[in-house]
């Protein structure tokens, strides 16, 4: 083990073991999850702790884009790009192209990545209608969808509050999507993983 790995696994367990005693952290469905499958994790998105709150209950190493300016904290860098986040200029985030390239390229390497498909942070909790890039990626890549819902970080931390609150926290794995190859059609491919993740998520939240 690396002094690079020893520390992730510090960081991941010090983020669970928080997220457990101060948000009453529950998971559910964990089994779902194939320890030794690279996934494309499709998660709701509430809250700035989703991120490393995913990072430490997914049973591997998660990777994840994050904005450049949130490594401008020598600590906060440290901790999430420890949980793997690759920072991103503001320019790239913004040309899809740039931002899928990084990402197929991660997944190539049999890395694992986490996107949040409703493209923003929903103001309430409740999820928004997605957008098509995670089903893009799994039918380019080939690598399957994994459905996760969280509930409650919307209340840990919402828009513009920066200390957490101990509101519980419950993040729901779902079953694995798989991009089916022998339908004719990369249009059509994505359009079934696309209504496949909705229903999922869609699902998870009720």
């Amino acid at each position: 083990m690396t002094l690079n790995d020893a520390f992730y696994w510090i960081v991941k367990t010090l983020f669970r073991a928080l997220f457990t005693l101060y948000n009453r952290l529950e998971i559910r469905g964990l089994d779902k999850v194939p320890c030794d499958t690279t996934f494309i994790v499709a998660s709701n998105h509430a809250s700035y702790i989703d991120p490393p709150l995913l990072g430490g209950v997914f049973p591997g190493r998660l990777r994840y884009l994050a904005k450049e300016s949130l490594f401008a904290n020598p600590i906060m860098g440290f901790f999430i790009s420890t949980l793997g986040a690759i920072p991103v200029k503001r320019e790239d985030s913004q040309r899809a192209g740039a931002v899928m390239k990084i990402m197929l390229a991660r997944l190539a390497a049999g890395e694992s990545f986490l996107m949040f498909p409703e493209g923003t942070r929903s103001s309430d909790g409740k999820l928004l209608p997605l957008e098509g890039g995670a089903a893009f990626l799994s039918v380019k890549s080939g690598v399957p969808l994994l459905p996760v819902y969280i509930s409650g970080s919307s209340d840990v931390m919402p828009p513009h509050r920066s200390i957490p609150r101990p509101a519980k926290v419950t993040v729901t794995f779902g079953d694995p999507i798989y991009p089916d190859k022998s339908i004719e059609g990369e249009k059509r491919r994505r359009e079934l993983v696309m209504s496949a993740l909705e229903e999922a998520l869609h699902s998870l939240e009720r």
